[in-house]
């Protein structure tokens, strides 16, 4: 296991101990007691792109990030720097649910939002639009609910990934219909099994692993005028046929968590359509090691949580 510095964890959620001296006491938004979630990726508070509210696109994030390089949520404690980095927990939400809201859910969120005009748009013009969601682990669960939540409900939604077991699980979650991409099967023979069960290709792709295959594969599937949202972070590269890029009229866009407004949005969301979380695991505060050893070995279905003594 690696070795790491500091206090790990940016899924935080909890109850308000104390209020810092800067705090309003008057300030009716956050208060002691409430029960909040907390965005974890704060940067510099100082540029441009922090002061506009896109906190996730400072160029010094990661130095901000709560369980990155500042203390995160392995702990009983948790310091937040601002009130506005901390969103109120509906009572119908679980505290559970809220804290992985906190990236794996709001991340999925941002990336609906990003496809979400490209499939309106084409909707006008086709009459129906469908969008693929690469991955259906914790962040393909999520990915697929909120499509339906928000999206036109004209949108097709297709779940694909290499097992059956979690397409099974993507298809009791919402999704519209399911594509196994067998690793042993030609990657032909899958591109061709993808357009013939969305019915000759899709309009938008969420990849939620960009393995490099993956990718190439969904800028293969993907129609005319289409957007694929990249979420994963496995890694690789791909090559481009960049004249079939343009004059496909294709658009790639990286999507990397999301911002506080996001956070707010996605909270009000899974409380008015009680969008259901992916399978949790609970474990004590000195049980974390084991819990990480158990994700690494893929012995855990859905998200590990660590639960404080009350």
């Amino acid at each position: 296991m690696p070795q790491y510095k500091g206090c790990q964890s940016h899924e935080i959620s909890g109850i308000v101990h104390s209020l810092g001296d800067k705090s309003s006491a008057d300030d009716p938004d956050i208060k002691v007691g409430d029960r909040v979630v907390i965005y974890p990726f704060i940067g510099c508070r100082k540029c441009d792109v922090c002061s506009g509210g896109s906190n996730q696109l400072c160029p010094d994030a990661i130095k901000g990030t709560l369980g990155a390089q500042q203390p995160g949520g392995y702990a009983t404690y948790v310091s937040v720097p601002e009130k506005k980095f901390a969103v109120k927990v509906p009572e119908s939400v679980g505290m559970d649910t809220a804290a992985i809201i906190a990236c794996s859910g709001v991340t999925t969120y941002h990336g609906v939002s990003v496809v979400k005009p490209t499939l309106e748009e084409l909707l006008k013009l086709r009459g129906k639009t469908k969008l693929l969601v690469i991955g259906a682990g914790g962040l393909g669960l999520w990915c697929v609910q909120i499509a339906k939540a928000i999206l036109p409900p004209d949108v097709r939604v297709i779940s694909a990934d290499i097992t059956t077991s979690k397409l099974e699980i993507a298809k009791a979650a919402g999704a519209d219909d399911v594509v196994l991409w067998d690793p042993t099967v030609d990657e032909a023979t899958l591109v061709e099994r993808t357009k013939e069960i969305s019915g000759g290709g899709v309009d938008a792709v969420i990849d939620l692993v960009n393995n490099g295959i993956t990718t190439s594969r969904a800028l293969n599937c993907l129609n005319y005028g289409g957007i694929l949202a990249i979420i994963g972070l496995f890694g690789g590269s791909i090559n481009i046929q960049l004249p079939t890029f343009v004059c496909k009229t294709h658009c790639l866009r990286g999507v990397y968590v999301a911002s506080p407004q996001h956070l707010r949005e996605l909270v009000k969301l899974v409380a008015e359509k009680q969008l259901k979380p992916p399978p949790m695991s609970y474990y004590s505060l000195d049980q974390a090691n084991e819990a990480l050893m158990m994700l690494k070995d893929g012995k855990i279905n859905g998200r590990a949580l660590l639960k404080m003594d009350d």
